[in-house]
């Protein structure tokens, strides 16, 4: 049995990270414990947050999308293992002949190969999804060959969105409500932000450095990236897609998705190599940690954040929304309440040195920086230029550990000349030689980078360079030539008077 008492001391204490959220947790039936704390926003108008009030969910709205595909295959207009370009036949990408291999399945577990990214803000117009998909999926660069490795990636969410929308013939956001949100009686989650602003609506704040939260007038909308990350929703509504799931597939006593869809959504699609252990099903990421499973996915746009967690084997589930970065800590106080000490992490397994030998060699990933592993019998590595030692839980995942045993890097050889997983995301062999940075250079890099609402901060403090966000001074790494590495961004690189975050957003230099 759960101990509320110890889950509302917790998201109490979050007042102090965000100025207003929503929890619920819920079984299969029954709302357990659903309240909302702070308000919507800390200006005049602002009123007490509560189970209705809207957020932006962001990446939450994968599991929704999902779930549409689902229903659409079992309607027999989608198939999963079928080429998109079935569907989409001008479709064209700039991988050779990838159009004519990637699939739903390969799009919903983050196997396709494309990169992450997705503007937050675009065009509202109802053709929006199709031009995107024409215009600027077909020219992205591939991150990993398609069906090689898992690798996060809104566009591929997007694209799936897009097949249905050809498949059923209607726009997605109006698929979305006629075979999700009005079976599930969810009557206000909705893509359209206008409809959202007549009921209410908690809104972005950043973080003042002396504490305070401070609106932020601006609310991000690309209809384009609807099915990846711009659902509106609220806690009372959510509650009821989870309660769903947790059903098996009914809502009511009605078969809402059938047993074949749920078998299809869980079914493990690729390892992501991360700790604790992990993997991907279709749209949702399943963990091992404290003894216990659970499946779940995060979301955040602009300083929204959510999360969506199941816990099949209690028959759980928790749905928080912030309108700062608060709510996992929730979930983290059930899965202590529920999972126990345990020695999965014991790095007992004998590491194969012929694995680790046959990956030597620099790799960089957009998400996790520069990893080195060098061609000697020492069992060190690099990671970001810092020293670890090389411990194995298997024979295709090792990790590197601190002077205090803490893991740094977890890293999956997938036997592939050219590629590994590092942290959960792909991360590939570069062969050219690593180039020291002119420090006449560096000073030209510092200074403010702005994409409509957002803007970063690059500057140097003492002898080292720093990235503000708003509400965090963070640390970076350089690595070589004009890139760093920053942690919770990941490799931030210096072009002309652009700053690009993960090679996939892109933002100019304030003059």
């Amino acid at each position: 049995m759960l101990n509320f008492k110890k889950i509302n001391e917790v998201a109490a204490s979050l007042l102090e990270k965000a100025p207003g959220f929503a929890v619920s947790i819920f079984t299969d039936s029954e709302v357990l414990f659903q309240l909302g704390f702070g308000v919507t926003n800390t200006e005049e108008q602002g009123i007490d947050i509560t189970p209705v009030t809207l957020f932006r969910i962001g990446s939450v709205s994968k599991t929704l999308t999902a779930t549409l595909i689902m229903k659409l295959v079992e309607q027999g207009l989608l198939d999963l293992d079928c080429p998109v370009k079935e569907y989409i036949p001008e479709f064209r990408l700039s991988y050779p002949r990838a159009e004519d291999t990637i699939t739903l399945r390969m799009l919903l577990s983050h196997t396709a190969g494309l990169p992450d990214g997705g503007d937050l803000f675009g065009s509202r117009e109802s053709d929006a999804l199709e031009k995107y998909v024409r215009e600027e999926i077909s020219k992205l660069p591939f991150v990993a060959p398609p069906n090689t490795m898992y690798s996060y990636s809104n566009h591929s969410i997007n694209l799936a969105a897009y097949t249905a929308e050809k498949a059923a013939g209607k726009r997605f956001a109006q698929l979305m409500n006629d075979e999700i949100f009005t079976p599930l009686e969810m009557s206000r989650t909705m893509y359209d932000p206008l409809k959202a602003m007549t009921y209410p609506l908690a809104l972005q704040h950043e973080k003042s450095d002396d504490g305070s939260f401070k609106v932020e007038h601006s609310f991000p909308e690309n209809a384009a990236c609807h099915g990846s990350f711009f659902c509106i929703s609220n806690a009372a509504d959510m509650t009821k897609f989870g309660q769903m799931y947790l059903s098996n597939g009914k809502h009511n006593g009605k078969e809402v998705l059938s047993q074949e869809s749920f078998q299809e959504i869980f079914k493990m699609q690729a390892n992501r190599y991360t700790i604790p252990e992990s993997s991907i099903g279709l749209c949702w990421i399943k963990d091992f940690d404290k003894g216990i499973n659970y499946w779940w996915h995060s979301g955040g746009i602009g300083t929204y954040r959510s999360f969506i967690v199941l816990f099949p084997e209690h028959n759980i589930g928790i749905f928080t929304a912030a309108n700062n970065n608060a709510g996992w800590e929730i979930v983290e106080e059930v899965i202590n309440q529920f999972g126990s000490k345990n020695d999965e992490n014991k790095f007992e397994h004998k590491t194969d040195w012929k694995k680790v030998r046959f990956a030597c060699g620099n790799y960089l990933s957009v998400k996790s920086g520069l990893l080195s592993i060098p061609f000697n019998k020492d069992p060190s590595i690099f990671h970001n230029g810092r020293k670890l030692l090389v411990q194995s839980l298997k024979d295709d995942h090792i990790v590197g550990v601190d002077d205090n045993g803490e893991v740094v890097v977890s890293i999956g050889l997938i036997n592939h000349p050219d590629y590994l997983m590092v942290n959960g995301s792909p991360s590939k062999k570069i062969m050219e030689p690593l180039t020291k940075l002119n420090s006449d250079i560096l000073s030209t890099y510092f200074g403010d980078y702005q994409q409509g609402e957002m803007v970063y901060t690059f500057f140097l403090d003492g002898d080292n360079p720093f990235f503000f966000d708003g509400d965090d001074k963070l640390p970076c790494t350089y690595l070589f030539e004009n890139k760093f590495f920053c942690p919770g961004y990941g490799l931030l690189e210096f072009e002309e008077d652009v700053l690009k975050i993960q090679n996939a957003w892109a933002f100019e230099k304030q003059k």
